[in-house]
């Protein structure tokens, strides 16, 4: 099943319908707890993926660099549909949690003998993730995908680790995540269909396009 199983790009549609729902429940429907839960799977498959794209993509500078643009792009939408406000400076969006763990990785892969530079760029990194940028998921966000990346060739550790994170770290609902290892399982190591900006588009279009529908909503009632 391994083999047939599941693409990249099929892991990519599991997780913006998950972050989809979830975003419905949490700024349309708050009473709709479910949906919470059932998007509780797009952010280990997100951080999964940001880990297979180190691997795969053959520039990780402007990987980086097309994260950072994203992230200043939909910083606007995030503040509008979570804060109400253009800018809220005390939580980022979920693009800033993603660069930070792949510079991490970077940091880790090429200066892996040097141990003073990659103790002290951790340690900067860690600073601005949890006292100046204060991305969605923190601190443990960045670890899941660390994670990822150190037991990608041990599955057993990697999802013992991965699921420890969500039971533990990240409240009660985000236990739910746990059910991202099983599509992760069937993940084949391919890419599948090409539609990398679609993806990246899709995450500052639907949270401007939620906002601006909850604002009809409240006038109209």
């Amino acid at each position: 099943m391994r083999e047939r199983g599941l693409t990249g790009f099929d892991l990519k549609c599991i997780a913006i319908f998950s972050m989809l729902v979830d975003h419905i429940g949490a700024y349309l429907f708050p009473s709709e707890v479910w949906m919470r839960y059932v998007g509780r799977l797009s952010f280990p498959i997100f951080a999964f993926l940001i880990v297979e794209g180190y691997f795969h993509t053959r520039n990780v500078k402007k990987y980086m660099a097309r994260l950072f643009v994203f992230a200043c792009i939909s910083e606007i939408p995030y503040d509008l549909v979570r804060y109400d406000t253009l800018f809220f400076k005390e939580n980022q969006n979920i693009f800033f949690t993603l660069l930070l763990a792949l510079i991490c990785i970077y940091v880790l892969d090429v200066y892996r003998e040097q141990v003073s530079i990659v103790c002290g760029i951790l340690a900067v990194v860690g600073f601005l993730t949890y006292y100046v940028v204060k991305p969605d998921y923190g601190i443990a966000g960045v670890a899941m995908i660390l994670f990822f990346y150190l037991f990608r060739f041990y599955p057993l550790e990697q999802a013992l680790s991965v699921a420890a994170i969500n039971l533990v770290c990240l409240g009660k609902i985000q236990r739910a995540g746990v059910f991202a290892l099983v599509p992760i399982w069937f993940y084949n190591g391919k890419k599948g269909p090409a539609a990398k900006y679609f993806f990246y588009l899709f995450y500052p279009v639907h949270l401007f396009i939620l906002y601006l529908i909850r604002r009809y909503m409240t006038h109209v009632a």
